[in-house]
Order: C-alpha cells, then structure tokens, then sequence
C-alpha cells in the first residue's frame, strides 16, 4: 500500500513544509484507505481524527458508541506509528481544528472520504469545504459505502 511509503513528519524542524491532512471520521483503518494512499503519493501526511463535541452531543450517539471508536483510534493510532507518524486527536469543531493547524502546519490539501452520517456531519462537510476554499486548500473527498452525495 502507497501509505507504507509515506513521509510521516510531525517534527517543529518541518513544519511549514506542505504537507496533507487526512483526517478520519468513520473509517478508522490503514488498510484499503484511498485518501491515505493518494496523500502518502504526494510525501508529508498529517493524520487526523477530530472528536467533535457537535457531533457527539447528538442525539443519535451514546457512550456506547464512543467506546467503540476510542478503541479503534487507539488500534489506528498503533497502525500509523508503525508507518511512521501515529494518529494526531483534537476535540473541537472540525473548521476550527483545521484553522488552528493551518497555523502552525503549511497545509495544501485535506484529504477524507465522504461521510454517510447525518444532517449534522453533512452540513459540517459543506463548511470545511467552503474553509477550504477560502484558504487556498485542496479539499478532496473520495465515496464510500457505496453511497453519492449530492445527486
């Protein structure tokens, strides 16, 4: 897989080399990830999860469902080390997180596959979008579960 050939440098001496987030949501694996494997092609990757307190205050998510992801972040973020850079965590609002790392990281491109959640994470996706735009980055979103958007 092209993620095991990536350069993974979370390092103050490189930070404002570009670099591209990938930031997962649902798909928590290393394995068969196409944002991960278009980003590693391209050199420096930062890995992303951003637990959001919007999202998980919704009413269709429990503890019950946040043990579930803590373990497969914690799994992802083992698989990652391995490749190089373990997975980065931030609670927040997904455009202020990914402000906050503009900041400090000279980011081209943030790369994610879509998400087929809720209204609430749709809406979200169409704000990054629009952040992304406005900041000159590359906003770039592959399919998955077999499911379009914006049809």
């Amino acid at each position: 897989m092209a993620a095991e050939r990536a350069v993974f440098l979370y390092s103050s001496a490189m930070q404002k080399a570009p670099i591209t987030v990938v930031w997962f949501k649902r798909d928590l694996r290393v394995h068969d990830h196409a944002p991960l494997a278009a980003a590693a092609s391209l050199g420096r990757v930062l890995p992303l999860y951003i637990a959001e307190p919007s999202i998980w205050s919704a009413p269709d998510l429990d503890c019950m469902h946040w043990e579930f992801v803590s373990e497969a972040l914690l799994d992802l973020r083992s698989e990652l080390a391995a490749l190089g850079q373990p997975l980065v965590v931030r609670t927040g609002e997904a455009v202020e997180v990914l402000e906050s790392l503009r900041h400090r990281f000279s980011i081209h491109a943030v790369y994610a596959h879509e998400e087929t959640g809720n209204a609430l994470t749709y809406q979200r996706d169409l704000a990054v979008a629009d952040w992304a735009r406005k900041q000159g980055v590359e906003w770039r979103e592959w399919p998955s579960n077999g499911v379009g958007r914006r049809l």
